[in-house]
């Protein structure tokens, strides 16, 4: 027997309530339970006796806010792996390799043949765009209504790069804890921008994998 409508919304709530605040965690855990729901039922049980026994075997019952928490560890991880593979994957096709130093050469044209000014504007643009885009979708997705754990992640690895190597940016300078004449600070910052801009643009390409199998799910749980 398979449930009504109403009564998987009933139980998603339920879950909701429970501590399951993000959707694609909630939809996963649903999905689990309602199948085993729905086997009970197919044994003999009553809906309401179904539904609390299938809670009671896969431990649902009470708060799950650490489960949650354990599941957005997994979404982390799996998240992060499918970044550092996009990023080989951008490192090891033609096409790409094609794009990349076609963009690395551009760059360092504006490096040596630009003023100090353009290339401190250009700079700060490659940097700054991929951060101020990364924090909107990160906050739009985190202060949404049904808000995603892949796609919370998946934003967070568009500016992640620029975390890391700002301590690179911040320590090798001339008055930084290794100093270095301005000469060489401008090729730290030419080399970080690089890093920055093909990490970021790796994090896009998850974060716009992820939105797209997360508008099929909830199209074909709309069309259930």
């Amino acid at each position: 027997m398979e449930l009504t409508k109403e009564q998987i919304q009933q139980i998603e709530n339920r879950l909701k309530k429970s501590g399951l605040t993000y959707w694609d965690i909630r939809v996963e855990i649903l999905d689990h339970l309602v199948s085993e729901i729905e086997a009970k039922i197919a044994k003999g049980e009553s809906y309401n006796n179904a539904v609390e026994n299938a809670y009671f075997k896969l431990n649902l019952n009470g708060n799950l806010e650490s489960l949650n928490k354990r599941r957005l560890f997994v979404i982390n991880k799996i998240v992060r792996k499918q970044y550092f593979t996009k990023i080989l994957k951008l490192l090891t096709t033609l096409k790409s390799l094609f794009a990349i130093a076609s963009f690395v050469f551009a760059y360092y044209l504006v490096f040596t043949n630009s003023n100090l000014q353009i290339f401190k504007i250009v700079t700060f643009t490659l940097i700054s765009c991929p951060v101020i885009l990364g924090v909107v979708l990160y906050l739009k997705e985190f202060y949404q209504k049904n808000s995603s754990g892949y796609l919370i992640y998946g934003s967070f690895y568009i500016f992640f790069a620029i975390l890391l190597l700002n301590v690179v940016i911040q320590f090798i300078k001339p008055d930084g804890i290794i100093p270095v004449s301005k000469e060489i600070q401008l090729w730290i910052w030419f080399v970080v921008t690089c890093i920055n801009s093909l990490s970021s643009f790796a994090g896009f390409l998850v974060y716009l994998n992820y939105s797209k199998r997360i508008k099929v799910i909830e199209l074909n749980l709309k069309s259930l």
